[in-house]
């Protein structure tokens, strides 16, 4: 835990840093906590360097949209303390200048390993969709077709934790993905799956919802994506199981046929 005595020199060197060196385009940031004694398997502790993110906002203050070019600098050279400071950074600016800081964080996110793809997608864009959804969910929407895997799965887990905080979302985010069906989706299946799964589990209710949506179709894609999601045994969706086993489409049949089997199985378990 940060002392007293060091919070003010970390505060005192930040100060200094913005003033004298930062302007100069000194991108060495490191010279704030590198005196900092402690070490946590051999690295400054995060501690510190959040106290020093956010101590940099507050220092650079109103001019914060003159220093882009140091906020990249921080994820692209920086190593993980750099990345590290950047989502902190972010996670205060993002809603001052969206459409300024948007872009830096997306292209973060396609440079980010899967862990720091969790971080940022948690610290950094989870608050602000809370706050402004309508501002923030078109750019998670566009990560889901990412060409990316990790970035598709990250965006979705994203958007399901939203949900979980504000189910009134539920229905909307929903929405999105079902208008995608009537297209072919390729990659994107198996995410749509995962999708449905959560949200089976989120909200029984909105899962059955789109059963009944389409409980009439005969689209092989939908049916595909709708038996590869079932996890638990509702009579409405047998029935609409067992009319799709009844089609002369074979690619339909099959994923009804399968599913059959499943939801004979939850329904001996319930």
């Amino acid at each position: 835990m940060l002392t007293i005595d060091w919070k003010e020199r970390l505060n005192k060197d930040t100060a200094d840093y913005v003033e004298n060196k930062l302007p100069k385009n000194d991108y060495d940031f490191e010279i704030i906590y590198n005196a900092y004694p402690e070490r946590v398997n051999g690295k400054i502790p995060n501690e510190v360097i959040v106290f020093v993110a956010n101590a940099l906002v507050n220092k650079i203050g109103k001019n914060h949209s003159q220093f882009i070019p140091f906020y990249k600098h921080l994820w692209d050279k920086k190593g993980e303390n750099g990345k590290l400071a950047f989502i902190i950074i972010m996670s205060k600016l993002l809603a001052k200048n969206p459409s300024l800081y948007l872009p830096l964080i997306d292209t973060a996110v396609n440079t980010a390993s899967e862990n720091e793809l969790i971080i940022l997608m948690e610290k950094v864009m989870l608050p602000q969709l809370r706050k402004n959804p309508d501002q923030f969910l078109p750019q998670v929407y566009k990560w889901t077709t990412s060409h990316k895997e990790k970035i598709r799965k990250q965006a979705i887990n994203l958007l399901i934790k939203l949900m979980r905080k504000d189910p009134h979302l539920i229905d909307e985010i929903v929405q999105h993905f079902l208008n995608q069906w009537y297209h072919p989706l390729g990659e994107l299946t198996n995410n749509h799956i995962s999708f449905l799964k959560a949200i089976a589990k989120l909200s029984p209710d909105a899962y059955l919802n789109i059963w009944r949506q389409f409980n009439m179709s005969r689209d092989p894609q939908i049916a595909e994506l709708l038996c590869s999601s079932i996890t638990f045994y509702h009579p409405e969706i047998e029935q609409t199981v067992e009319r799709w086993t009844k089609s002369g489409n074979a690619r339909l049949k099959r994923a009804a046929l399968a599913a059959q089997k499943l939801l004979q199985k939850k329904k001996s378990q319930a």
